[in-house]
Formats: C-alpha cells, sequence, structure tokens
C-alpha cells in the first residue's frame, strides 16, 4: 500500500528505430476504510468480574456475536483484517462494559467505531450449608439474648456448622 507499477514503453517506427523509454508509473492505493453493517446486541450475563468476558480478537468473531454485524473491505479478507478494542468499565452490580471495536485492513485504514453494551450481573443468592444449633440461654427478657452476628464469619462462629458461601462475593463482602 500503495503498489506501485511502473510501465516501459518503447516505440518502434517502421524502420525498426527505437524511441527512447517513455515511462509510465501507476500507484494503486487503497484509502477505503472497512464498513459494517448491522450491530452486535447487547449481552447479559451471569458473572463477577469484568474479566469474564474476553474480547473477539477477529472478524469472524465480531461477526459471530449476537446481533446482525457484518463487517467488509473493497480489498482485504476478513482474515487479512486486525480487530482491537478498548473497554470502559463502570458499575458493580451490574458491571457494565462499553466496548469499542475498531477493524483495520492490510492498508492500515481503519473503520468507524462498532460499540458492544456488556452487562456482567451477579444474580446468584448466596447459599448455605448446615445450622446454627439452637442457644439456651438463662434470663427474663428478651434482651438477656445475646446480641444479633452482623458478619458472616459471626454467623459461622456460632454453635453448629453453618457455612455461607456466594459464587462472586467474599464473606467479608457480604451484609447480614
Amino acid at each position: 500500500c500503495p503498489i506501485v507499477i511502473t510501465r516501459t514503453y518503447t516505440v518502434t517506427d517502421e524502420c525498426g528505430n527505437l524511441s527512447a523509454d517513455i515511462v509510465h508509473t501507476i500507484n494503486i492505493d487503497d484509502t477505503t476504510v472497512p464498513t459494517f453493517t448491522g450491530s452486535i446486541t447487547t449481552t447479559n450475563l451471569e458473572g463477577c468480574v469484568a474479566g469474564d468476558v474476553p474480547a473477539e480478537t477477529t472478524v469472524a468473531g465480531l461477526e459471530g456475536l449476537a446481533g446482525d454485524l457484518l463487517v467488509s473491505d473493497n480489498c482485504s479478507a476478513d482474515g487479512a483484517m486486525t480487530v482491537s478494542s478498548s473497554d470502559a468499565v463502570a458499575g458493580t452490580c451490574p458491571i457494565v462494559i462499553t466496548r469499542t471495536y475498531t477493524v483495520t485492513d492490510e492498508c492500515g485504514n481503519v473503520s468507524a467505531d462498532i460499540v458492544h453494551t456488556i452487562n456482567i450481573d451477579d444474580t446468584t443468592v448466596p447459599t448455605f450449608t448446615g445450622s446454627i444449633t439452637t442457644t439456651n440461654v438463662e434470663g427474663c427478657v428478651a434482651g438477656d439474648a445475646p446480641a444479633a452476628e452482623t458478619t458472616v464469619a459471626g454467623l459461622e462462629g456460632l454453635t453448629g456448622d453453618l457455612l455461607v458461601s456466594d459464587n462472586c462475593s467474599a464473606d467479608g463482602a457480604m451484609t447480614v
């Protein structure tokens, strides 16, 4: 890019006399950016972290995402184009990733932005196994009962075999 063709002509007259060389230079250049039609549908996923959704790295991968995205270029085949992306991450529950893709053809022409919104949300409730043993306290009023636990570690520390777990949150990050 560009392709340069140097074409040399000579002219011969009827008597075999040759002219000096006539040089014709032809530059063929691709300055047309890759284009796309359609879009990528917003993706909603169960998960915990932004890293749960790797970026696509090929045109085929982009076109394989949900939606009707089609990428094309006037000179480069899909496999010869490169895909790059950048992420803007916001929020916690859900985590919203705005992933911006561009496609570059063999001549360095860069497409317009292709935007993919990804919502990663933890909708799985914490679970527990075991139980807390009944506590018997000597006393006359409800105030004689021990204070309520306010942490998962405190709950798990009560008499019994209670274990609390969550697919995304550590014990210290959960509230009681």
